[in-house]
Parts: structure tokens; C-alpha cells; sequence
């Protein structure tokens, strides 16, 4: 069976106790450089690194500020996700990353560009409704709604426009 190990940087009363840090309520543990990683038998699948993290525990929820995903095919890094806020729903775990999504696929070169991005680690897939931004070399693919693996080796968009730059 899959599991999820969070792997924390800083201890939690460290991360919570530094200068200037905000009292945390209840419940909640704020955390200062953050990372979580898929942890199965073999290497992990993907790892999340964030600047920042609020756990909220009665709802299941953690909050992080400049989340970046990688992705690893083995231990070769296959794609790698940015974007200026997230969180993750715990007893899911599905993560919906929000304000400046960046997709970065290594293998092709590609970048996928949006406002809102969600990732299913069950299903293995990202997905949005959101317009989306595709780049590749001197192909410009624009659309609204799009489902993909995550190192963008497959890839479903809705409402499809393409077009090639000069």
C-alpha cells in the first residue's frame, strides 16, 4: 500500500519557535521549509518542497506558500511544478496549487502555463479547468481545461487552439 512520509526539514518546535514567527492556534503547526515525498518500496515518485507550511489538522488540510513539485521517473527527474501558493487535502491526497502554475517537462522541453492546477497522486494526474498555456519549441497551444500525467507525456486539452510562432 502506498504511503505518504512527510520528511520536515526543521522540527516542528524549531519551525514554530523561531523570531517573529505567528502564534499558531490550536490544532495548527506553522513550518518553515517544508518537504514531503510519495515513499513506497522503490525511489519516490514526486517531492514537494514549500517555503512555508501551515498544517491545519482538525481539517485535514496543509497549507504552503511557494510549492514546488518534482517528479521522477526512477531517480531522473521527469517534471517539476511551481506556483505561488498550495495546499494539500491530507486523507485525498490531492493537492490544488494556485497563482503562477508552472509546468516544466524535461524530457520534451515543454511548459505548460495557468492560474490553477490540481494534482491526484491516486490517479497519478494533473488537471484544471482553468485557461491553460502550452510551449513547445515554436508551438503555441492555447485552451481551457486540460488532463495530463504529470511529466506532460499525455495530454488532453479542451477547447484547443494552436498556432506556430514565426
Amino acid at each position: 500500500m502506498k504511503r505518504l512520509a512527510l520528511l520536515l526539514l526543521a522540527a516542528l518546535p524549531c519551525a514554530c519557535s523561531s523570531p517573529g514567527a505567528q502564534e499558531a492556534a490550536p490544532g495548527t503547526s506553522l513550518i518553515e521549509g517544508f518537504s514531503m515525498a510519495e515513499v513506497n518500496a522503490g525511489p519516490s515518485r514526486w517531492r514537494l518542497n514549500s517555503k512555508t507550511a501551515r498544517m491545519e489538522e482538525k481539517e485535514g488540510l496543509i497549507y504552503f506558500t511557494a510549492p514546488d513539485i518534482k517528479f521522477y521517473d526512477g531517480k531522473t527527474l521527469s517534471s517539476e511544478i511551481t506556483a505561488l501558493d498550495g495546499k494539500l487535502l491530507m486523507e485525498k491526497k490531492e493537492a490544488e496549487l494556485t497563482g503562477s502554475v508552472r509546468v516544466d517537462a524535461r524530457r520534451d522541453g515543454m511548459k505548460l502555463f495557468t492560474s490553477k492546477l490540481f494534482f491526484s497522486t491516486a490517479r497519478n494526474k494533473i488537471w484544471t479547468g482553468e485557461p491553460v498555456t502550452i510551449h513547445q519549441e515554436r508551438t503555441v497551444i492555447n485552451g481551457r481545461g486540460f488532463t495530463a500525467n504529470p511529466d506532460l507525456s499525455e495530454i488532453e486539452i479542451l477547447h484547443q487552439e494552436t498556432r506556430l510562432s514565426k
